[in-house]
């Protein structure tokens, strides 16, 4: 368990590390921008690409969530050693 522990705790300071890099904020940032640009271009008869286009964008979603949720459950497991630490070894 102790382990799983510190594993959560290393995955979730990397993707503190992640979300936190301008770089990656900038490649989401502007990469949803340009899928809503090119799904606001299509014409009506494009419905195939529209729906191409609008599951991209969920997908992005879906993958900046992920990290997050790796993020919350390492702050999660980090309080949860805090604990463990402060009620059996004192």
């Amino acid at each position: 368990m102790k382990g799983n522990k510190g594993k959560d705790i290393q995955r979730g300071q990397d993707a503190k590390r992640l979300v936190d890099d301008p770089l990656y904020k900038e490649a989401f940032t502007e990469t949803k921008k340009h899928l809503i640009d090119m799904l606001l271009q299509t014409k009506i008869s494009e419905e195939v690409e529209r729906d191409r286009i609008y599951i991209t964008i969920k997908s992005l979603g879906l993958v900046d969530e992920h990290i997050r949720s790796v993020l919350n459950t390492g702050k999660l497991a980090e309080k949860g050693q805090e604990f463990y630490s402060e009620q059996y070894n004192q």
